[in-house]
């Protein structure tokens, strides 16, 4: 008897399961940005911000990026064009998220309180 057999697995494409943590990353960061763009175009509360947590924002969004990559490699591939228009569009938002990112940052320099 095979250790499987009382479980329930699901094998997921390695194309699919890439695009949609690049996704799953995208929106969480998505979330984070409007957030930061609301505190600082709007409301102009700049203790509100997420300055503290800028290194492992952009870390995440290089990951995030780099997942989109890979899995629009793998589905290249493919023969299912669904997929890849989906995977090249994860692909083009995670750039723009992480550009926006960017420039936001570069925006907001001189608010911040760097205490060392």
């Amino acid at each position: 008897m095979s250790w499987r057999l009382p479980f329930a697995t699901c094998k997921l494409p390695t194309n699919v399961t890439l695009t949609m943590a690049s996704v799953l990353l995208l929106s969480v960061h998505s979330g984070i940005f409007v957030s930061d763009l609301y505190h600082f175009a709007i409301s102009q509360r700049f203790d509100l911000m997420s300055f503290p947590s800028t290194t492992v924002l952009l870390f995440s969004q290089v990951l995030s990026f780099y997942l989109a990559l890979l899995g629009a490699l793998y589905s290249m591939g493919a023969k299912d064009n669904v997929l890849k228009t989906f995977a090249l569009t994860s692909l083009v938002t995670n750039f723009a998220a992480f550009f926006g990112r960017f420039c936001l940052e570069y925006l907001t320099l001189e608010y911040r309180q760097e205490v060392y």
